[in-house]
């Protein structure tokens, strides 16, 4: 069972599962029998699916035992009906109403079941971006004295627009013979069905190039470089596996990093950033600091054994991670400026905190959402997807700015005068943030209702190693 960990926002996920399509292959290998001792009992597939996630958020659901939120035996839940909206509409067909009602009486949103009918959208939209049909390119409107025109502001890696050899700075003449002056009317001539040829003629320092762009689908960039008064400003839209880049975000990342090479200051965007995959966010933050400095340090829930006689018994086991840089980062030695809002979510946030608290980098925005608990997902025995909250994450001075947010050190609410500021501060290249994070509440992590059961968010005493049924460390 290969899992990885995810830093998402609930509201990112559901949006993008209503979104975006993909495919998978629904095949699963059968579960162990030391793993899922009583399989043998189950009658059929619909109870099979509940046990099987009964076992995941045994071993994995981090609040399973430390707020007594799941029952000793599956059959609890057998044959139950949720009447939660929430998991009885959307997420679940009726084949799966007791797997629902399992995951509807836990206390955490994040924790969530999808059954077979929508998996497949969802785990696309957990690491992958959305999937576009044209040539991927961008263009922005000129008007100088003389002129008005348009100049090619990006070409997408990998791009119908980049294998017709379009570049960036190129001036749009004409496509498909027409006079093109606006950027809507761009967007409408460079849309079709796959394998539509669009030609485009450009300027390039004063000489005609005539480009022949098959239309075709990609995947959308997830990091975007512009420039504002001179100072590179890289947007992270999100963290994911799959993007336009072969590498991810990451590959974006370091791309745009690397087209900004000697820049003195560079501001980084993470206004709307849900998070993502912790790979991604975990690599492209290394890049910003030295070797030695700290990530993150995550508490987390994971499969273990002991010994009883000569018998193994599994249990869910806490341990203690330090992710640490293992190498100087590319960006190392330039000073940033972070832009972040209400929607900056769990890997932006992880991104930072890390940045705040190793470099003492300036923030600019509004408070962010307070997300520092991380999710693995499982491709269930039937083809449902199980997203178990199996981590809570703290930085390196062993504080939490979960369910608190990030507090800005510029509090402004309008985006222009957020960017004014942050083009401000990086030309300045002095401000040191002086700010931390929120002290009150924000309550995005517990749902509502008779089913809930009442707890608390756990502190890190909580979180110290410990077993269920068996006092081993």
């Amino acid at each position: 069972m290969k899992r990885f960990y995810l830093l998402i926002s609930l509201a990112a996920l559901i949006f993008s599962a209503c979104t975006q399509t993909t495919s998978s292959d629904d095949s699963n290998s059968q579960p162990s029998n030391e793993i899922f001792p009583r399989m043998d009992e189950v009658t059929d597939k619909y109870e099979a699916e509940l046990y099987y996630n009964y076992v995941l958020l045994d071993y994995f659901y981090l609040y399973g035992h430390l707020r007594n939120e799941l029952a000793d035996d599956y059959k609890v839940y057998l044959g139950k009906e949720s009447d939660n909206d929430n998991f009885s509409k959307g997420y679940c067909t009726s084949d799966y109403y007791d797997v629902c009602y399992m995951y509807g009486q836990l206390r955490d949103p994040f924790t969530q079941y999808f059954d077979p009918e929508v998996a497949p959208q969802v785990l696309a939209s957990i690491f992958e971006t959305q999937t576009i049909r044209g040539i991927g390119a961008e263009v922005e409107e000129i008007t100088d004295s003389t002129s008005h025109y348009l100049r090619f502001s990006d070409i997408y890696p990998g791009s119908p627009a980049e294998k017709a050899g379009l570049q960036i700075g190129d001036i749009v003449v004409q496509i498909d013979g027409l006079s093109i002056s606006t950027t809507s009317n761009f967007d409408a001539m460079c849309t079709g069905n796959i394998g539509d040829v669009i030609k485009i003629v450009v300027d390039r320092n004063d000489e005609m190039v005539v480009a022949a762009v098959i239309v075709d689908e990609y995947n959308e960039p997830s990091v975007k470089l512009t420039y504002q008064d001179s100072i590179p400003v890289i947007q992270i839209k999100e963290f994911v596996v799959t993007s336009i880049s072969d590498s991810g975000s990451y590959g974006e990342f370091l791309t745009a990093l690397k087209k900004t090479e000697g820049a003195k200051s560079t501001i980084i965007d993470l206004r709307g950033n849900p998070g993502g995959e912790t790979r991604q966010c975990n690599g492209i933050t290394a890049e910003l600091l030295s070797k030695g400095d700290t990530i993150t340090i995550d508490i987390e829930a994971h499969l273990d054994s002991v010994f009883e006689g000569r018998n193994i018994r599994y249990i869910q086991k806490m341990d203690t991670i330090t992710y640490t840089v293992t190498a100087d980062g590319l960006g190392k030695n330039r000073y940033y400026v972070f832009m972040a809002d209400t929607a900056s979510a769990s890997c932006a946030e992880l991104m930072l905190s890390a940045l705040t608290t190793n470099r003492s980098t300036p923030v600019v925005g509004q408070l962010t959402y307070g997300k520092q608990i991380g999710q693995i997902f499982d491709s269930t025995l039937y083809g449902g997807l199980a997203l178990i909250t199996a981590l809570q994450g703290f930085d390196k001075n062993w504080e939490s700015f979960h369910d608190l947010g990030i507090v800005p050190d510029y509090e402004i609410d309008v985006p222009e005068e957020q960017m004014a500021k942050a083009i401000e501060l990086a030309k300045n290249a002095s401000e040191k943030r002086t700010a931390g994070y929120g002290t009150k509440r924000l309550n995005h992590f517990s749902k509502t209702g008779t089913q809930v059961q009442e707890g608390k968010i756990p502190t890190l005493k909580d979180l110290k190693p410990r077993l269920r049924k068996a006092k081993f460390f």
